[in-house]
């Protein structure tokens, strides 16, 4: 199984532990399953938790810039959503 690491720009102080990084694990569908079509931030945001053994409140805690990053790694572990437009209609 393929896992990522992210190293926090910003670590995280959550009790007495010191948070550098978050490693997530791949996702599967099941991780999607509770996901609305049209998610929110924090949709994706507890995706992250599931796929970084986080508890939520860690993943609250994240700088802007490292939601970010963590957010465009939510988008790579989708992967690439259906074609639309002109050149999804193309023969």
């Amino acid at each position: 199984m393929e896992t990522k690491e992210l190293k926090l720009k910003a670590p995280i102080q959550f009790g007495s532990d010191k948070i550098e990084s978050l490693t997530f694990r791949e996702a599967k569908a099941k991780d999607f399953r509770d996901m609305p079509i049209t998610p929110k931030v924090g949709d994706l945001l507890n995706v992250a938790a599931k796929l970084s053994g986080q508890p939520p409140s860690v993943i609250d805690l994240l700088s802007p810039g490292d939601m970010t990053e963590v957010l465009t790694l939510m988008g790579e572990f989708m992967g690439p959503g259906p074609a639309t437009g002109e050149s999804a209609s193309a023969p």
